[in-house]
């Protein structure tokens, strides 16, 4: 797995230690999910970024999220962003 900035938007959280993040899937509808504020980059009510973990399997590219579940779901490589060491 490599380490990633993936697409989303940003939202508001019920405690102040996380955020909302709105991700668009490759099926065109969007799923929302609660992380920690320091996996993310950019504003509350604005687009930004997510940290992940991505791997391929099966052709299609996914992304584990730092949810408490370790969420993973098919996007698209056009919505990550640069590599993080």
């Amino acid at each position: 797995m490599e380490r990633n900035w993936l697409k989303c938007r940003i939202l508001k959280g019920m405690f102040s230690d996380e955020r909302v993040v709105v991700i668009n899937r490759v099926d065109g509808r969007s799923t929302s999910m609660f992380v920690p504020m320091g996996t993310v980059r950019g504003n509350i009510d604005q687009e930004g970024q997510v940290r992940v973990d991505v791997f391929a399997d099966r052709g299609a590219t996914w992304a584990v999220l730092p949810t408490e579940d370790r969420d993973t779901l098919p996007v698209n490589v056009r919505d990550l962003d640069s590599f993080i060491v």
